[in-house]
């Protein structure tokens, strides 16, 4: 019985998980907020978002992007994991988490605009 507990509370973990740090990872893309700025070229990194320089090279952001949106996923979580949830409300949201996925999938691809057209 013990066993079946946990596994429930891993699953509303995942799935509370799963649709936060994707909305989260959303707003951190379209709004420029990694938590650093990584500079694979020179191995350096930079907090916040910093644009890209002759001497560093490229940046990436997308590091700091999941950093931010994993930040803000787990304590939500956490606090799901804290409301007991039956399981049959937790395959529902495990169900939306798919349909969110593909709605999102769109909009993450146009974000990318800039990147293939200004290569």
């Amino acid at each position: 019985m013990m066993h079946s507990n946990l596994i429930d509370k891993k699953l509303t973990f995942c799935v509370f998980f799963s649709i936060v740090s994707s909305i989260s990872y959303l707003i951190c893309d379209l709004y420029k907020l990694p938590l650093f700025t990584y500079y694979p070229a020179v191995d350096e990194f930079a907090l916040g978002f910093a644009k890209m320089t002759e001497t560093q090279g490229p940046a990436m952001y997308w590091y700091g992007w999941i950093c931010t949106a994993s930040v803000f996923a787990a304590p939500i979580s956490l606090m799901a994991v804290l409301f007991a949830f039956s399981k049959k409300v937790t395959n529902l949201i495990s169900n939306f988490v798919w349909i969110l996925i593909w709605l999102l999938l769109p909009v993450f691809i146009n974000s990318l605009n800039f990147y293939w057209y200004h290569a």
